[in-house]
């Protein structure tokens, strides 16, 4: 006996059948449009981090300055730490990657050249081949004994014709806490990290919002033209 007008009839093979080829369309959409973000990030790294300065002993709740050095491949390059974040490119961004130190002051940075960028048609300041970044931080009173400074570095680089998705990168060097300092910088929070959180998205998780949107509209034609049909 046939089903009902307006009802679809979710148990036939038929609509199985075609349920499961919209279900893997939609996935070989999102992967074809994903690979060559995935693939392109995968195979180039062009820039390495080092931290080349920094004291030995510190006292806790003291500022000091911890000296990062971006050695950058090639035709790429980083974007300044100073850039306006709405203007295209995400700047290079350092924070602390553990609750036990913060980011204590305005990071510097080896001059940059500031051009017009191609991929954006705005002025931007980048690095090539080398940059050099100083960053003040501090550990919170109560950590004494040994210790890692642990920073990570949010960053993206072009070259004059594409660019590469962000990246983050953790960048570490033991250091020896002894003594707490005369005049300490205070904390707020728990020992969470002071930094602001990036929310910002990476260009291929806002492609795959946007295919998963697009996915889902036609999921919901699909569903409506099968219930016109019964």
């Amino acid at each position: 006996m046939g089903g009902k007008r307006g009802v679809i009839q979710i148990h036939t093979p038929e609509f199985r059948s075609a349920f499961v080829n919209l279900l893997f369309f939609m996935m070989g959409t999102v992967l074809l449009a994903l690979a060559p973000f995935l693939v392109k990030a995968q195979l180039l790294d062009p820039v390495s981090y080092k931290i080349v300065e920094s004291p030995d002993t510190v006292k806790s709740a003291e500022i000091f300055n911890v000296v990062v050095e971006a050695e950058i491949d090639g035709e790429w390059h980083l974007y300044s730490a100073l850039n306006d974040p709405d203007a295209g490119p995400y700047p290079t961004t350092f924070s602390s990657a553990s609750g036990s130190m913060k980011i204590a002051g305005e990071i510097e940075e080896s001059e940059a050249r500031i051009v017009l960028d191609p991929n954006f048609n705005a002025k931007l300041g980048w690095h090539s081949n080398r940059a050099v970044f100083t960053i003040p931080v501090a550990f919170r009173e109560n950590v004494q004994g040994k210790g890692t400074i642990n920073l990570e570095v949010l960053y993206q680089v072009c070259d004059d014709k594409s660019c590469l998705p962000p990246k983050t990168k953790s960048i570490n060097t033991p250091v020896v806490l002894a003594g707490i300092s005369d005049n300490p910088v205070t904390f707020s929070g728990n020992g969470q990290n002071d930094t602001d959180d990036l929310i910002n998205l990476p260009y291929p998780v806002q492609l795959l919002i946007i295919i998963g949107v697009i996915a889902a509209v036609l999921f919901f034609r699909f569903i409506f033209h099968r219930i016109k049909e019964n």
